[in-house]
């Protein structure tokens, strides 16, 4: 069971990464979307972690694999970062801007989070 302020730090870590990480991109600075990839990155590590440490799954899924120790439990920390980031880009903030560019920053969130998860959390 993972720490409530555990999950914080790690989801702020992850915010933190994210901005830099999205920063450079000249499109990201543009609408300062990096800020709102951030917060969503954010929201969805925050809620994923909470959901599994709730429920206890993140003894289940948290087994690392032979080779690399990445567990289920990293890949959902990426895959909800990622989810939150298109749907608030892509759905609610840039609904005209082209696909590639918001999965691209989604992917990049997603990304970073997975990183944080599996060597922070």
């Amino acid at each position: 069971m993972f720490a409530l302020t555990n999950i914080f730090l790690s989801a702020l870590l992850s915010s933190i990464l994210v901005i830099v990480g999205l920063y450079v991109w000249s499109w990201s600075r543009a609408h300062y979307r990096f800020l709102v990839s951030a917060l969503a990155t954010f929201l969805g590590f925050t809620a994923w972690n909470i959901l599994q440490s709730s429920t206890g799954a993140d003894l289940a899924l948290n087994i690392d694999w032979p080779i690399f120790p990445l567990s289920w439990s990293d890949v959902g920390s990426g895959v909800a970062a990622f989810v939150a980031t298109v749907i608030t880009l892509g759905l609610i903030i840039d609904r005209r801007e082209l696909a590639w560019r918001i999965v691209a920053a989604s992917g990049i969130a997603g990304l970073l989070a997975m990183l944080v998860d599996l060597f922070v959390l």
